[in-house]
């Protein structure tokens, strides 16, 4: 029996406004419905990722056309009510398709057959109200304030010493007068009078040093107020510059979400904040020959490569040294080996192994932990002879040899990009 469609009937103006909660694959969504004037707006927010949002706006006619069932409506109410009631009997997967859309899948039975409705939702610009510039601008200036203030409380310290220098002549002054009083009894009422006013004066000093020292204690308040203050801002400030160069990353390898793990070891290891990252070298398009990698990276330092097998195993290694073609190894501490298929970190001593012949590669008591010799993307030259890695490099299952050491097998693709610091 062929289905035949149900005629269209008029819709009235409607506004209309839902928000629904939404949790899958340990994900709190929240989807947003506004219906005005006939027109559909769907709004998808990760409620993780307060910096994405995604949208879709199709008219009530254009919903008529997406899928039969929706001939059915009569307003947009109807859509608003089916969408509440596939929410309430879980009949709606959210599914994240590419790198700025999400995809909306509604479950529905329609003459007497299932069927699947698709929602492609498209990510939208969001700015931030406070950009890197001006949370630098105003870090510097909270640290110029920080600066004058204590300043200021080194000089009120140093006059307060004065003071106190001063206070303490008086009182030895003030003794010799009262030795003095008793040889002259005339003189000792002259001195009376002479010590009275000295008294006074002393109590004068005391008072302006209690009033300095409340002043002081303000002065301590409000460094310490705008100290918290400048920690705040310092971390909104790192927050923002790691989203942006994790947003800026260009590579075939890394996922925008999995840099913060590398962003934190790095800085772990080098104690320094990173302010950019710029990509030197990709084998896919500079060429998978040594020579052409040497060309693109030699002298340069502080870099990150990136390693893809075949076997779509995915791994990297940060060296803190310069890569050159005399030869030798050079070791370094800060290096480390980390596996983004299994998020986790490698913390080890490598050396960083310079040789005209090979790209960028690995050793630890002269033994590779990650070799490209020759040209890894047309032979199988991406080795390591570390059996406790094979998990990590394996890639493909013949390219383990049956003692479990990992001989090697084709590149897919690497990377390498310069770590630039403040």
């Amino acid at each position: 029996m062929e289905d035949v469609p149900l005629p269209s009937i008029q819709n009235s103006k409607e506004v209309i406004k839902s928000t629904f909660k939404i949790k899958q694959d340990e994900k709190n969504y929240k989807l947003k419905i506004t219906i005005i004037n006939q027109e559909i707006i769907l709004n998808i927010f990760d409620e993780k990722d307060f910096m994405k949002e995604y949208e879709i706006k199709l008219t009530f006619d254009e919903l008529k056309n997406l899928h039969k069932i929706f001939l059915t409506f009569n307003s947009c109410q109807d859509f608003n009510d089916f969408i509440k009631s596939s929410i309430k009997n879980k009949k709606i997967l959210i599914k994240q398709n590419e790198e700025n859309k999400i995809t909306i899948e509604i479950m529905i039975e329609y003459i007497f057959k299932q069927d699947i409705i698709k929602f492609d939702l498209n990510q939208k610009k969001i700015i931030s109200e406070l950009t890197n510039q001006n949370l630098y601008l105003k870090f510097n200036k909270i640290s110029e304030i920080c600066k004058n203030l204590e300043m200021n409380y080194k000089n009120i310290i140093a006059d307060n010493n004065i003071l106190k220098e001063e206070l303490r002549s008086i009182k030895e002054e003030n003794n010799k007068i009262k030795e003095e009083n008793k040889s002259n009894e005339e003189e000792l009422k002259i001195l009376k009078k002479e010590n009275q006013k000295l008294n006074n004066e002393y109590f004068k000093i005391e008072n302006k040093i209690k009033s300095i020292e409340d002043e002081n204690k303000n002065l301590l308040n409000k460094i310490n107020n705008l100290e918290v203050e400048l920690n705040s801002s310092n971390k909104n400030l790192i927050f923002l510059n790691k989203n942006n160069i994790s947003q800026s990353i260009n590579s075939s390898i890394l996922e925008k979400n999995e840099f913060d793990m590398i962003y934190s070891a790095i800085k772990k290891t080098t104690n320094k904040e990173i302010i950019s990252i710029k990509k030197l070298y990709q084998a896919t398009k500079d060429g998978g020959d040594p020579d052409n990698f040497h060309k693109c990276c030699d002298g340069i330092s502080n870099t990150l490569v990136l390693y893809m097998s075949v076997g779509n195993r995915r791994f990297g290694v940060f060296s803190h040294r310069h890569w050159k073609n005399e030869g030798n190894a050079n070791p370094d501490s800060n290096c480390f080996l980390f596996s983004l298929d299994k998020n986790k970190i490698y913390y080890n001593n490598f050396d960083i192994h310079n040789s005209l012949n090979e790209g960028p590669s690995f050793t630890k008591n002269s033994t590779y932990i990650i070799g490209i010799c020759g040209n890894a993307l047309i032979n199988k030259e991406l080795k390591t002879y570390e059996t406790w890695h094979k998990d990590i490099f394996g890639g493909d299952g013949n390219a383990l040899s049956e003692d479990g050491k990992f001989e090697g097998t084709n590149a897919k693709e690497y990377e390498v990009f310069q770590i630039i610091f403040k």
